[in-house]
């Protein structure tokens, strides 16, 4: 008698989570630290293919594990872009508009989930409307 296996070769890491299915694939990340990045999905069809591209980007090279708020990246910004680019008055004028006005309204949003209306909420409580 045998018995029925419930996954192929190779992919011991997709497995039952919650109301569906989960799978992970250890990556490097940017700054060179090996960590698991997980993928979910509803059904074990969508968590496979997602397992597939992130098995594919993991050999390719590093892999972000997490998403930049928008402080981080205009900080990152700034200081990568901005400051060996321009002019000293340009980039400390930057730097403040930055500091002043962007960040405290909009730097703790994550940049994968900003939106217009969050931009057009921002534009109107500086103007005061």
């Amino acid at each position: 008698m045998t018995a029925k296996r419930t996954r192929a070769n190779g992919e011991g890491s997709i497995f039952p989570y919650r109301n569906g299915f989960a799978a992970y694939v250890w990556v490097t990340k940017p700054d060179g630290k090996r960590t698991r990045k997980y993928v979910y999905g509803k059904t074990r069809e969508a968590v496979h293919d997602k397992w597939i591209k992130l098995h594919q980007q993991a050999k390719a090279g590093p892999v972000a594990t997490r998403v930049p708020t928008v402080g981080e990246y205009l900080d990152r910004w700034h200081r990568e872009v901005v400051t060996p680019n321009l002019a000293p008055l340009t980039c400390a004028t930057y730097g403040s508009f930055i500091r002043h006005y962007l960040v405290p309204g909009l730097g703790p949003k994550r940049l994968d989930r900003l939106q217009v209306r969050d931009v057009q909420t921002w534009l109107n409580a500086l103007t005061g409307k």
